[in-house]
């Protein structure tokens, strides 16, 4: 039996890829436009200029006080009673555990103290303040 051209018992013998390929480039070159676009919230804070720097500061818990006296920790906004709390449960923990400061230059040294006093009170030893190269 022959088949005839046009008959609904055909087989296809290939798969036309192109259409998908083209989807596909389309959706990778949407996607990096938009990824551009997607920037997380940045602090901006100055801080001081330095020659040299601690390498190691990822490793450590971020408490950032922007130029309005804003505090901040691991980006999230807190209180001092709140950043005291969270600390005291995280030393226990970790004894050795390290608190990387943040702060603005332009504020002034009493602030930057009395914060670096409240971590020492929730249990942290190791203080570390943050700085440019």
């Amino acid at each position: 039996m022959a088949v005839l051209p046009g008959n609904e018992d055909d087989e296809i013998g290939y798969i036309n890829i192109t259409p998908m390929v083209d989807v596909l480039l389309v959706l990778l070159v949407i996607f990096m436009v938009t990824a551009n676009f997607l920037k997380k919230e940045s602090v901006n804070i100055n801080l001081p200029k330095v020659n040299a720097s601690d390498p190691n500061v990822a490793q450590s818990i971020q408490i950032a006080m922007t130029k309005n006296g804003k505090l901040l920790m691991e980006g999230m906004d807190t209180s001092e009673e709140n950043m005291v709390a969270k600390l005291s449960r995280e030393s226990k923990y970790r004894p050795n555990m390290r608190v990387t400061l943040s702060a603005d230059e332009r504020l002034p040294y009493g602030s930057i103290a009395r914060v670096m006093g409240l971590i020492r009170y929730s249990g942290v030893t190791r203080i570390a303040l943050s700085v440019k190269r």
